[in-house]
């Protein structure tokens, strides 16, 4: 009984919006004429003869690919420093949480002013430094991306190093002092004792970082608005458009269809690559 009122608002706020999604996917529905007509699998057919769609699918593969490499590796590499238990533990676990406490909308307003060409800081501290002669636009068509992912990056890796060093502090102190008896290097020991302890957490990691760069709308929408052009509009922010500035409802409902497809094939993906034993 305790539970069923949990239950309930499962299915009003997550399960009852995901069937409504499915079922509008198949169909064509407009407000205008106030009708809804079906229409089959005919709105995912249309994906495959959209070249924006197109162009967006590999905006967001690329995305994807540097945010997870870059929280992946972050992650890592701030979980083993946090694991040294080093002067100011204390401190430093608060500054490193910061970022995650932040909205993605606050991270994209404050990454679109640290890199604007006239009064941003990145630009101002490689002018005063003399590195720079004049200033750069930075977010730009071929670099847009790249920043994007280093700013989404920044604000969702803590979660991923808390994660890691929750697992490295379960690594057994003995099997490092014998590593070191038998002369063995700092990478021979990450490799051998740290990476079997902590793989799923990086798994997790890998996972978390695909499906929040997979999902994320908010960070490209207000840092660079898609632009220059179309060279920084992921999926879901071309589905967002489709849905709301087209209001072609049943076409973006089954693109966002086709982005969760894509989303679990690269978590399943993963799963494979870190869970398969060696033969």
């Amino acid at each position: 009984m305790f539970v069923l009122p949990l239950i309930g608002l499962e299915l009003g706020i997550i399960l009852y919006p995901v069937g409504f999604s499915l079922w509008v996917s198949f169909h064509d529905v407009s407000l205008i004429k106030q009708t809804t007509e079906y229409v089959g699998f005919q709105q995912y057919a249309k994906a495959f003869t959209d070249t924006f769609f197109s162009r967006s699918i590999l905006v967001s593969i690329r995305f994807i690919a540097e945010v997870t490499a870059l929280m992946t590796f972050l992650s890592i590499g701030i979980a083993l420093v946090l694991n040294e238990r080093v002067r100011g533990f204390s401190i430093l676990k608060v500054v490193v949480i910061l970022p995650w406490a932040l909205s993605e909308f606050a991270v994209a307003i404050a990454g679109r002013f640290f890199l604007d060409r006239n009064y941003g800081l990145l630009n101002s501290l490689l002018l005063k430094t003399g590195i720079l002669k004049q200033p750069i636009y930075f977010l730009n068509a071929p670099n847009a991306v790249e920043w994007l992912a280093v700013f989404f990056a920044w604000n969702m890796t803590p979660i991923g190093a808390f994660f890691i060093l929750s697992a490295l502090q379960t690594v057994p102190e003995d099997l490092y002092k014998q590593a070191r008896i038998d002369g063995s290097s700092a990478f021979m020991r990450f490799r051998a004792i740290t990476f079997p302890f902590i793989r799923y957490a990086v798994l997790i990691t890998t996972v978390l970082a695909t499906i929040f760069a997979g999902s994320s709308v908010v960070v490209s929408f207000a840092m660079t608005g898609g632009g220059p052009g179309f060279a920084s509009t992921p999926a879901t922010l071309y589905d967002f458009r489709v849905f709301f500035n087209s209001q072609d409802f049943g076409y973006g409902a089954a693109l966002s269809w086709w982005i969760l497809i894509f989303v679990l094939i690269a978590a399943i993906t993963y799963f494979w690559l870190l869970t398969r034993r060696p033969r």
